[in-house]
């Protein structure tokens, strides 16, 4: 089985490296890398050119900037069996491509398979995962699936492009990830979660000064929840998003940071009002 890792990069170079040196390490080498250039200037070519040698590297220039967007052009191009995600500062372990490969060849009913993400030498990640084994399901989604955690396996005509207007980039600046594999959910695809294997991030803690970038992400998730509730038919969703938005109330009224829990409830009550279903692009 074939894996394409589809990987847009913006602002990395060290990182990178860490990332390619990792691809290097792996046990299983049936896999190719696209990266999705979108950088001013040449030096991703010039890292790359020092692993293709060992590396099935396709690289493409981008024009435009975008996660999700960049993600659609290497999902058209891919040509693996096996599909996922990586961002460019994350760093696999060196087995866990062998991990995957064999997970879907004994488990031909299940098509995703999804992991835990932490900071190497850490016992915390990116947001909160679970940390016990479990099948992805609508209801624990957020906690079971990151977007360097997860891999599909399907058939090219099953081909499922992310939401050009969520994620980073976009208007609607996260949520994509979770809108996806929620797709796939949906389409019957089953999954399992395994909290015991690693992919390895940099924790990105909250930062409440950044009252811009915690919007972005809060208009991502209303409009996540919007295309769930409303074009997906799954009205249990709202549940999470009346828990969500009532932390965000309480945190305006006893935290000291009020700015920053304001930000927040107001873009995820505009992201659910403006996302407009069916006038996607």
């Amino acid at each position: 089985m074939k894996i394409s890792l589809i990987m847009p990069t913006i602002n990395r170079r060290n990182e990178l490296i860490i990332f390619l040196q990792s691809l290097e390490s792996q046990t299983y080498k049936n896999f190719e890398l696209i990266v999705l250039d979108q950088n001013a200037g040449d030096f991703i070519t010039e890292i790359i050119e020092g692993f293709q040698k060992h590396l099935d590297i396709k690289y493409i220039k981008s024009s435009e900037w975008g996660l999700s967007l960049n993600r659609n052009e290497g999902l058209i191009i891919a040509d693996g069996d096996i599909i996922a995600f990586p961002d460019d500062d994350c760093e696999y372990p060196e087995d866990i491509l062998e991990k995957v490969v064999k997970f879907f060849e004994e488990n031909k009913e299940y098509k995703i398979f999804s992991c835990r993400t932490l900071e190497r030498g850490k016992d915390y990640g990116t947001g909160v995962m679970a940390t016990e084994e479990a099948e992805i399901t609508y209801s624990n989604v957020e906690e079971t699936v990151k977007s360097i955690t997860f891999f599909v396996n399907y058939k090219l005509e099953d081909l499922i492009l992310f939401d050009a207007d969520l994620g980073v980039g976009a208007y609607f600046g996260s949520g994509e990830e979770t809108d996806y594999v929620l797709e796939l959910l949906h389409k019957g695809f089953r999954g399992r979660y395994f909290p015991d294997e690693i992919i390895y991030h940099p924790a990105k803690k909250g930062n409440y000064d950044d009252v811009e970038r915690a919007y972005r992400y809060a208009l991502g998730y209303g409009a996540l929840v919007k295309k769930e509730v409303k074009l997906r038919k799954n009205k249990k969703y709202f549940s999470k998003y009346l828990k969500k938005m009532i932390r965000s109330i309480g945190g305006m009224i006893i935290s000291k940071e009020r700015r920053y829990y304001y930000h927040v409830f107001k873009g995820r009550m505009r992201g659910y009002k403006e996302y407009k279903i069916g006038e996607r692009k």
